[in-house]
């Protein structure tokens, strides 16, 4: 048998194309996996925004709804008899629907949204933001046992004696002395503190004394009928806050915040949802029998009595740069324009101009407890 005598095998240039056919191929399997990697991450993230704007609006939404709430009295006859000694306020027909314009964490104009002192805790606020405050008494409400008086007779300074049996209320109830409450019926309210709750598990016994309020005398006689109901206080105050989280480029992230009571350092704000870049509002005033000029919450004449509805704008960025391009939208927050930095005239809203995706949501709520006489 003949051998030859020579090696057959690849020739160079046959080696070279075929590594530069082998490295195109690399290539082409590496950019569609980048660009496949990519995308799932934009519709994962797209998905993840759209889900914490939802619950945002939607929490919000319900409390818009409830402001002002005081039972079954309308707040468009008169708020509550302030008893409570430091209550957040002494007219809830005003009180009930306010806002601020964030300049910055320390200065809201007005200077804060329930009309005092920014809290300490919240001035983790961002500048060039809304914030909202909202008063009304809790949906979860409680009928009485007995009249507001002793053996069987009217007292104004006696007790309050509330039913807290299982399935009476929507919550069960966990109410504690030194709370804000409205007790209510549809003739009249009263917003005390109260001083001491006893809860046997079906009856709660809670006493309104003058240690935390102005007078232990309700203003009218609640009767034990189906109109009169014992309810929490509520004060909750939103806006957009930085979190302490950095994103890996180094951005401080932010999120919406609920402020509720008592007001203090104990009592921290909650980071509702994170991601919320931008918060803004635009208050709905009845004018005119069929009428509603839309106002920002520091414009002027605006007329906290009158307010029926709430527009709210929250704009949602990635908390990581993932788009492709830089971004230089505009996007609409409750009728106001949010251009990229650099973009617009001088003192122009902005958004960071750079390769966060964003998205902006908008919705407007009607208050319930606001109608047309």
């Amino acid at each position: 048998m003949m051998t030859s005598k020579y090696n057959k095998g690849f020739s160079l240039i046959e080696l070279m194309v075929a590594m530069v056919l082998g490295l195109m191929l690399s290539a082409g399997i590496f950019t569609v996996f980048s660009g496949n990697k990519q995308s799932t991450d934009l519709t994962t993230t797209m998905a993840d925004m759209q889900e914490n704007a939802r619950f945002a609006l939607n929490q919000l939404s319900g409390d818009i709804r409830m402001a002002g709430f005081q039972g079954c009295n309308d707040i468009g006859r008169g708020g509550p008899n302030i008893l409570a000694n430091n209550a957040p306020t002494n007219n809830l027909t005003l009180s009930a629907t306010t806002g601020s314009v964030v300049n910055s964490a320390s200065s809201w104009t007005p200077e804060s949204a329930l009309g005092a002192a920014v809290p300490v805790q919240n001035q983790n606020a961002v500048g060039g933001t809304h914030a909202l405050s909202l008063q009304f008494g809790s949906a979860a409400t409680y009928p009485l046992t007995q009249h507001v008086g002793n053996g069987g007779v009217p007292n104004r300074s006696a007790n309050i004696r509330v039913d807290t049996s299982d399935g009476v209320s929507s919550e069960p109830f966990n109410m504690q002395a030194g709370e804000f409450a409205i007790i209510s019926n549809c003739l009249g309210a009263d917003l005390i503190q109260m001083t001491s709750v006893s809860n046997s598990g079906t009856v709660a016994d809670i006493a309104h004394a003058n240690s935390g309020n102005s007078s232990n005398l309700l203003s009218i006689d609640y009767l034990n009928t189906p109109s009169t109901k014992f309810m929490r206080f509520n004060s909750n105050v939103y806006y957009v806050g930085t979190t302490g989280v950095t994103a890996a480029d180094g951005t401080q992230l932010t999120g919406l915040y609920k402020q509720t009571l008592p007001y203090t350092a104990a009592n921290p704000p909650i980071l509702m949802v994170p991601g919320v870049e931008n918060m803004r509002i635009l208050f709905g005033v009845r004018t005119g029998a069929n009428m509603i000029r839309f106002v920002t919450p520091n414009g002027a004449g605006i007329d906290p009595e009158n307010i029926e509805s709430v527009r709210i704008g929250l704009l949602m960025a990635s908390e990581e740069e993932i788009a492709e391009n830089e971004d230089d939208k505009t996007y609409n927050l409750a009728g106001q324009q949010i251009v990229a930095a650099g973009g617009g005239g001088a003192g122009a809203d902005t958004h960071p101009r750079d390769n966060r995706f964003r998205l902006a949501f908008n919705t407007t709520v009607k208050i319930r407890n606001r109608r047309i006489e």
